[in-house]
């Protein structure tokens, strides 16, 4: 699953999808995002805007003892059936800008951090869902992901839909998809366009933001 991600080149990002905004104030480098971070986030409201959002939608505890439910992921194949997305795919699709993402691979008791990202090295785009705030819960996003391509699937058995040039604009938005067109959207980017790579197991750790995180090992 797609829980953590990369991104280092923020103020290139008009180059690729024209937005109405600046780069956001007191913006960083972010080399491993994790769940909870405020990340920008690309929306149609009104106007297309980017906007500094939490990276997980909350959901209320099962039981009373437990913490509520952090979803950083939805499954493309069931966006519409799931009351806990079906909602957000139909009048809240967003774009997440990133330049790389993590997957892990099990390897006996170990789990291996890989990297991947373009081949071209530019900023891309993940198929988002957001959520406005409610009550003390912040505006937040989740990860749309879909099968492997051949590139991911001896490493995990999902990866998150990244758009393209021309796919961005026609998930963007407020007016529902229809089925068909929900699903050739959400088809994985080909592996040709990608590469990856193994990177240190410090990527583990949540807490560890340095761009050693993306070297290979």
């Amino acid at each position: 699953m797609c829980l953590r991600y990369s991104l280092t080149r923020h103020p290139t990002l008009a180059d690729y999808y024209e937005v109405v905004a600046d780069a956001a104030d007191g913006w960083s480098p972010r080399y491993n995002v994790a769940l909870t971070s405020r990340m920008p986030v690309i929306t149609q409201r009104t106007r297309c805007t980017l906007e500094a959002l939490s990276f997980g939608l909350v959901r209320p505890a099962r039981r009373p003892a437990e913490r509520p439910l952090i979803l950083g992921n939805a499954r493309a194949e069931t966006l519409l059936a799931k009351p806990s997305f079906r909602e957000a795919a139909l009048h809240c699709r967003c774009l997440v800008p990133a330049d790389g993402f993590y997957e892990w691979q099990k390897s006996g008791a170990a789990r291996l951090p890989h990297y991947f990202a373009l081949k071209t090295g530019q900023p891309f785009f993940f198929a988002g869902l957001w959520e406005p705030a409610q009550d003390d819960m912040p505006a937040a996003f989740c990860i749309v992901t879909t099968s492997p391509n051949a590139l991911l699937q001896p490493i995990h058995d999902r990866m998150p839909v990244i758009l393209g040039p021309n796919s961005g604009p026609a998930w963007l938005g407020d007016q529902p998809l229809d089925p068909a067109q929900l699903a050739r959207l959400c088809q994985p980017l080909p592996a040709e366009r990608m590469t990856g790579h193994r990177v240190d197991s410090r990527v583990n750790n949540v807490r560890y933001e340095a761009p050693d995180c993306l070297a290979p090992v």
